[in-house]
């Protein structure tokens, strides 16, 4: 069961603040140079993640002549992300995620020169491809959850949101680059489409290790991995927005393989170009973009959502989203429009999770960010296998209603049943509370100031009293010097005048 908050030495609470973030999405770059350097490397090893994606298949067809084969190293270069999310969270955490992102490019980088090398000489066979994809895949679990970590880390608290908006619009810019890039570089030469590859890889280490050096490696012995990556499952049901958004978003993402499944057998069966089928599964990259630069301009998107959970809009979306191709007879444009809302949702939603997962524990923050991805990934990966059987066995129409049902029926369940909604609103609910712990810090500043005046004032008195002769009936050791206060007093008996603070310095 989810319960509410991280534990933990936390991150500054301000980073899920609103004030100083602007809509110029240029002002996180101005003097931060870590930054600049991380999200170029970053950027460049999902373009060459994306577009090695495409080769590998493409490679393995031109050795065997045989589909099978680009099964197998699709299988290779994705299972490990099934398997090895929860370990990789555990050694970044103790490693450091920017000493793990320039050795597992470089890594990267160093296997995809291999295969270059083996194509020269001539003696790559599909084994070889497959070893390489899976050690390649698994490499890049590595970079992929360590940037999580590694990007909010180099900008200011106010301008973490921006940050991770900007770089999920790259994420979405690089999907929609690096797939046809992938598809163009192999038309030219299967050699030039793995160099440009490992150049990429290169670039990308070459540009992560100018990013300062981590300060969240914390050593431990070998013993404690296995603990260690308990611990992840355990920080994540702690948070219990985390939880719930992470369970949500599998879900979704099962429901939205199965529709592209049912879009791509309809296509088949309606000889679509494979261009323009392309073309409209790339509308989900288009509205991830907008979505994510939507992000940005903060001031109108917070009024218009702060009553309505970022999460329950996403699952309200992709619920409208699933019905529209189900309402328009299975047109292709009405899947272009589905997976435009799919996408545009889901950039807004992932900024969302995204600065949550910053404000986890520094020393666990790794292992957080892994048992999330891994339920979003697992869905991804299993959710085309499960609706190509679903589809196989009954007409598309009803598989989409299958499909837009039980995404309604949560989507209703979320919006109606106070326990669920609540869930969904950690973020507004933490912001509200940051903007009272801020009038109550301003608060205990003023009673601060209110007792170091009243405590000069009494040393003065005190001061003043230890210096009158002991015995003197004309000084009365009450009054405070006349001299001293400032002012005239008319009488023995005339209470002590009102000393501000820079009067009461005493020479």
């Amino acid at each position: 069961m989810c319960h509410l908050g991280i534990r933990g030495r936390q991150r500054p609470f301000s980073r899920l603040s609103g004030h100083g973030r602007g809509a110029d999405f240029v002002s996180v770059f101005k003097g931060n140079s870590p930054f600049l350097w991380s999200w170029a490397g970053s950027t460049l090893s999902m373009l060459g993640s994306r577009t090695i994606g495409v080769t590998y298949p493409l490679l393995a067809y031109g050795l065997t002549q045989s589909a099978t084969s680009i099964a197998w190293v699709m299988f290779a270069s994705t299972v490990p992300g099934l398997l090895w999310y929860i370990p990789a969270g555990a050694w970044i955490d103790r490693i450091g995620p920017r000493r793990v992102m320039v050795w597992s490019e470089f890594l990267r980088g160093t296997l995809v020169m291999g295969i270059v090398v083996a194509q020269v000489a001539g003696v790559l066979e599909l084994r070889w491809l497959l070893i390489v994809a899976l050690l390649e895949g698994t490499l890049s679990v590595h970079s992929s959850v360590a940037e999580t970590v590694l990007i909010p880390s180099t900008v200011k608290p106010d301008k973490v949101e921006n940050a991770l908006a900007l770089h999920e619009a790259s994420v979405h810019g690089m999907v929609l680059a690096g797939r046809p890039l992938g598809g163009l570089l192999y038309g030219v030469s299967p050699i030039v489409s793995f160099i440009t590859n490992a150049a990429m890889l290169f670039g990308a280490a070459a540009s992560l290790s100018r990013v300062p050096r981590d300060i969240t490696g914390r050593g431990k012995p070998l013993g404690a991995i296995f603990g260690e990556m308990r611990g992840g499952l355990t920080e994540l049901r702690r948070n219990r927005f985390l939880c719930s958004a992470t369970v949500i978003t599998a879900y979704i993402n099962f429901m939205v393989q199965g529709m592209i499944v049912v879009f791509l057998s309809e296509a088949t069966d309606d000889n679509l170009p494979s261009a323009l089928a392309g073309t409209i599964l790339a509308a989900s990259g288009v509205g991830g973009v907008i979505g994510a630069i939507t992000s940005l301009r903060r001031g109108r998107t917070d009024r218009r959502f702060r009553h309505r959970p970022v999460m329950l809009v996403h699952l309200w979306a992709c619920t409208i989203a699933l019905a529209i191709p189900l309402l328009f007879l299975q047109a292709s444009w009405s899947f272009a429009v589905a997976l435009l809302i799919i996408g545009l949702a889901g950039g807004l939603s992932n900024v969302t999770m995204r600065t949550v997962l910053s404000q986890a524990p520094l020393d666990r923050a790794a292992r957080v960010a892994a048992v999330s991805r891994l339920g979003s990934y697992s869905a991804v990966a299993l959710g085309p296998l499960l609706a190509g059987l679903l589809v196989g066995r009954v007409e598309s129409w009803v598989a989409l209603f299958i499909l837009c049902v039980p995404m309604g029926g949560l989507a209703l369940a979320m919006t109606t049943v106070p326990r669920l909604r609540s869930a969904l609103v950690s973020v507004p609910r933490l912001e509200a509370a940051m903007r009272e712990t801020e009038t109550a810090l301003r608060h205990a500043e003023a009673a601060v100031r209110t007792a170091q005046i009243a405590l000069d004032r009494t040393e003065v008195v005190v001061r003043r009293m230890d210096d009158s002769p002991n015995g003197d009936d004309d000084t009365d050791p009450h009054v405070v010097d006349p001299h001293v206060a400032g002012r005239h007093v008319a009488g023995p008996h005339v209470a002590a005048p009102q000393i501000s603070a820079s009067q009461a310095v005493v020479t």
